[in-house]
């Protein structure tokens, strides 16, 4: 499977876990958007798009739109969007780009993600 990863904002705000959202390709055929790199205590980590909804105890709960189904999908969609990631970094520090903040309008947009799932072997 190939795997594309963009960037395509950079969030600078230290309190907030999401650092970055992305988007990536599949193969060339399939678009998916909303993919977030998030901070966790485990260091950085990826979050997909998700949905929220509230449960028949009132709590919010997130439900994945998109996942990747098998291990190694998982860790090529993951190494993709981290490798990305670094370079956007390394570009706006090397060429002295600033990291702009998030306009203000969209500060209300951003969820925090659920936490990093434990995976399984």
């Amino acid at each position: 499977m190939k795997v594309n990863a963009k960037i395509t904002k950079i969030i600078d705000k230290p309190d907030s876990s999401i650092k970055a959202f992305a988007s990536v390709t599949l193969d060339g055929y399939f678009a998916v958007h909303g993919v977030k790199v998030c901070e966790g205590e485990k260091g950085l980590f990826v979050s997909m798009p998700s949905t929220s909804y509230t449960n028949s105890s009132g709590e919010t709960k997130y439900r994945d739109t998109f996942h990747p189904i098998t291990k190694g999908s998982r860790e090529a969609l993951t190494q993709a969007v981290l490798d990305k990631y670094d370079e956007a970094l390394s570009q706006t520090q090397d060429e002295g780009i600033e990291i702009q903040d998030l306009p203000e309008d969209e500060e209300d947009e951003l969820e925090e993600p659920e936490p990093e799932p434990e995976m399984s072997m």
